[in-house]
């Protein structure tokens, strides 16, 4: 992974300048050559202009895969033999390329936000899809038990694992599964395939505040001079060592082998419970946090419990790339498991060239990333891409330059976030939810229109 953020942030009205900001067009038909498949006839997209105009397709807000390739490169081509291109790819290899792309963009002088005394923030965590009923899908993907009804869902569902980095909203990798895996073992899995940045601090949920998942993580942060910040459930057994000034403790920690479900090492941690109390009424929040910040006086116990809230952009993260980029909720278009994962990678890479473009523009606004819509932002991005490579051969390349720096300086204030006083609502149901019944079995029936000729009046 690469460590070095970007000087600074170019704003790109052509889509293929902006992905290649983020892919270098070399190394990505390279990746292609030594692992993609062989054989056939000569493509007419370049494997980076397949993977360009993928992900174009999920970032332009109608129009289908054939179309969106018309747009962007002039070339003709059908549904059905781009269709057969993504299916000989597959996923694993867009999923490399994703990797190959990704790198962290925050820098300590343009988004102090983005870090806690030097470290950058990161955090972990996991979102679901849910799969089409398809034959393919029915046959390869595993339908998780629920807890409601009789137990069994009515999609299967694409679980993905995402490492982000808070303050820039960038994704730094991705494990997608869909054969009932976990996400503590994708999170494993994102830890062998990538070598997280230097001077990082890991933020977690209770799912990634295990003993076992924190022995994996530990050695691979302070590699890097590192460290996380992790939520913890209440029931885990901790012996405490000392009482620390701040009113945080240190701790040790057993760390059970699950094959042989016997003690494998111990783990010394700091251990931080706070009670976090909202004016205006509620509910006290009980939390437990454990870190190996082990360092009372550098770390206060009360910074680092203000500091775990940052973890919430993950979510943030999530909304923004399944309700505003994807902007059909939770349910792929893709008809097979391996297409589905190709869809998810592929919303990553557009929520990566649209990070580079609200940089670009917070950086402009003299902000922070926060405080740029990210809506505002991808609209006009699809918007500019469009027209400019529609008129690619009517404007000339300073008029270009001219007029994608006005959609910069506008960007800069209509996407402005207006900053708010912090509040608190209630939680509270204004009205019932209805219990409607689930869809256990869904069908699909021809509609049958019926036509009555009415006779004249005589």
């Amino acid at each position: 992974m690469h460590d070095a953020p970007h000087p600074r942030f170019p704003f790109h009205g052509s889509f293929p300048r902006a992905f290649a900001a983020l892919l270098d067009p070399p190394a990505c038909d390279s990746l292609f050559e030594r692992r993609g498949p062989r054989g056939g006839p000569d493509p007419k997209l370049s494997p980076w202009q397949w993977l360009m105009t993928r992900t174009y397709h999920q970032l332009a807000p109608a129009g289908s895969f054939s179309t969106h390739v018309k747009e962007i490169t002039g070339i003709r081509i059908s549904g059905s033999a781009l269709s057969q291109r993504g299916k000989a790819i597959g996923w694993e290899l867009l999923h490399e390329a994703l990797h190959l792309a990704l790198r962290p963009l925050a820098d300590p002088a343009l988004h102090p936000g983005a870090f806690h005394r030097g470290l950058r923030l990161l955090a972990i965590d996991g979102t679901t899809f849910n799969l089409r009923n398809t034959p393919a899908i029915a046959e390869r993907a595993v339908k998780v038990p629920c807890g409601k009804g009789n137990g069994q869902p009515a999609f299967a569902r694409m679980l993905a694992v995402v490492l982000v980095e808070l303050g820039m909203y960038q994704p730094l990798a991705a494990a997608p599964g869909w054969q009932g895996e976990g996400e503590a073992t994708l999170a494993r899995r994102i830890l062998q395939e990538r070598e997280l940045p230097e001077k990082s601090l890991l933020l977690g949920d209770r799912l990634y505040g295990t003993p076992s998942l924190l022995w994996h993580f530990k050695p691979a942060l302070e590699k890097g001079g590192g460290a996380f910040l992790m939520r913890v459930k209440s029931n885990l057994k901790a012996t405490v060592k000392e009482h620390l000034s701040d009113g945080s403790r240190r701790i040790v920690v057993k760390v059970t082998d699950p094959a042989t479900r016997r003690v494998a090492c111990t783990l010394e941690l700091r251990e931080i419970l706070a009670t976090v109390t909202v004016a205006g009424g509620g509910k006290p929040l009980q939390l437990r946090l454990w870190t190996s910040l082990m360092d009372e006086t550098l770390h206060p116990a009360a910074e680092l419990v203000e500091l775990y809230a940052a973890r919430w952009q993950h979510e943030l993260f999530f909304r923004e790339l399944k309700v505003k980029l994807h902007g059909r909720g939770d349910l792929l278009d893709a008809q097979t498991p391996e297409t589905a994962a190709q869809e998810v990678l592929a919303l990553l890479m557009a929520a990566a060239v649209l990070a580079l473009q609200r940089a670009a523009v917070a950086e402009a606004a003299g902000v922070e990333v926060p405080r740029i819509s990210f809506a505002v932002v991808r609209d006009y991005t699809a918007a500019m891409c469009k027209l400019l490579e529609l008129g690619n051969d009517l404007m000339e390349l300073p008029k270009r330059a001219i007029w994608v720096a006005r959609a910069l300086k506008q960007l800069a204030e209509v996407a402005l976030i207006p900053w708010r006083k912090p509040r608190s609502c209630q939680r509270a149901l204004r009205q019932p939810v209805k219990d409607w019944p689930k869809m256990k079995q869904p069908s699909s029936l021809p509609l049958l229109k019926s036509i009555t000729i009415n006779p004249a009046s005589p």
